[in-house]
């Protein structure tokens, strides 16, 4: 199969145009809509759009979505953030997308999309918008910078298709581990959910209950009963993936991957607890089950095993948000997260349902464990293929 590359700028492939930007009450209801979320945080547009907006008939035709089409993250909060890709693989009928984001739309057929999926996530593309960014004060993407842009592809469509499909399986792989994780997140939360909010705990025939809640249940202040720390500097990132036995993951959120950022053999380290996302999308709650570092935008909550567990905090907190429905209030602080009033059970009734639940994050903890390796092996392999140093045949 010829691995021979043809190099071209953006604007010999590619026409650009921005989004679709409406009010926030103009979202939840009309017609399909491509979220700024949604290009960042995938290869290629998810199948079906959650997202919906009141688009009308103008909207939708300027701000299509067709198979081949190119989304990038046009601006962001920082640099390394600023031009992540996703490609649509099948044609949107009726479908929009976000202003904060561009559309590369192809004007020639030289590239299959399933190519260009994995080449505009490549370390040469993303290169390439680390060097422009660094030339402007703010993080954001302009039309003449896409235009220069340059984009390198097999000449050979054959083996575009093959180097698609080579990274799609892992992909694939990736897809049906997380769809799993999904069903058992489900069922830990369908136990916590008859236990703690329905109150049908072992033995609640016999309970007596008091101000709403069961006899010898409290509440209490997060911050009574637990330590809480805010996510600090970026420490120095010693990889990308864990190398030995000493080095710990380092989050920055709880949205992608968990918030994965690298991993560091110098860490301030924190062990099992329950992290929130603090600014940007605010609210976000994940159980980190293995040592780890928190950095900006993270808050830990360190539980008094003594009293209550991770778990249960997770569990909880994931139900009642510190936030308040109905606020404004764009991040979360330390004071609000220590004043949150939650109900803690009986420390007995706490240790049972740890133990039914714990079968279940095991199974999620290996298929977590499974991804990133999946994801180590696609992203090892992704830029010896978009370079031709390793051939598919």
């Amino acid at each position: 199969m010829s691995m021979e590359f043809v190099e071209k700028k953006a604007k010999a492939l590619y026409e650009s145009s921005s989004g679709l930007s409406k009010p926030s009450d103009q979202f939840g209801y009309g017609h399909p809509f491509l979220s700024y979320s949604d290009v960042f945080h995938n290869y290629y547009v998810p199948t079906e759009l959650t997202t919906q907006v009141n688009s009308n008939e103008k909207d939708r035709e300027s701000c299509s979505i067709k198979r081949g089409d190119v989304f990038l993250t046009r601006t962001s909060e920082t640099t390394d953030e600023l031009g992540m890709s996703c490609v649509a693989l099948k044609d949107y009928p009726n479908a929009t997308f976000n202003g904060f984001t561009k559309r590369l739309r192809p004007i020639t057929d030289e590239i299959v999309p399933e190519y260009a999926a994995y080449f505009f996530r490549s370390s040469y593309f993303r290169a390439q918008c680390m060097a422009m960014a660094s030339l402007i004060t703010r993080a954001s993407l302009n039309d003449g910078m896409i235009e220069r842009f340059r984009i390198r592809y097999p000449k050979s469509k054959d083996a575009q298709i093959a180097i698609g499909k080579v990274l799609m399986n892992y992909d694939n792989l990736i897809e049906v581990n997380t769809e799993r994780i999904k069903v058992l997140e489900q069922m830990a939360e369908n136990l916590y959910k008859e236990w703690f909010v329905r109150f049908r705990f072992p033995g609640h025939e016999k309970a007596e209950f008091e101000d709403g809640i069961p006899r010898g249940w409290t509440i209490r202040k997060i911050g009574e009963i637990s330590t809480i720390k805010a996510g600090g500097d970026k420490p120095e990132v010693f990889s990308d993936y864990p190398c030995s036995g000493i080095d710990v993951p380092i989050y920055s959120n709880g949205i992608d991957n968990d918030g994965l950022y690298g991993f560091t053999d110098k860490p301030n380290i924190i062990g099992e607890s329950v992290t929130i996302s603090a600014r940007g999308t605010v609210g976000c709650v994940c159980l980190r089950r293995v040592p780890y570092v928190p950095i900006i935008r993270l808050i830990a909550i360190v539980p008094n095993t003594s009293i209550v567990t991770a778990s249960y905090l997770n569990h909880y907190l994931r139900r009642d948000s510190v936030i308040a429905n109905g606020t404004s209030q764009q991040q979360i602080t330390v004071p609000m997260v220590f004043r949150k009033r939650i109900i803690v059970p009986r420390r007995e009734l706490l240790l049972q349902f740890g133990a039914l639940e714990q079968p279940i994050l095991a199974e999620m903890d290996l298929l977590k464990a499974q991804n990133r390796c999946f994801i180590s092996q696609r992203d090892l392999l992704l830029p010896r293929l978009m370079s031709g140093k390793l051939e598919v045949s």
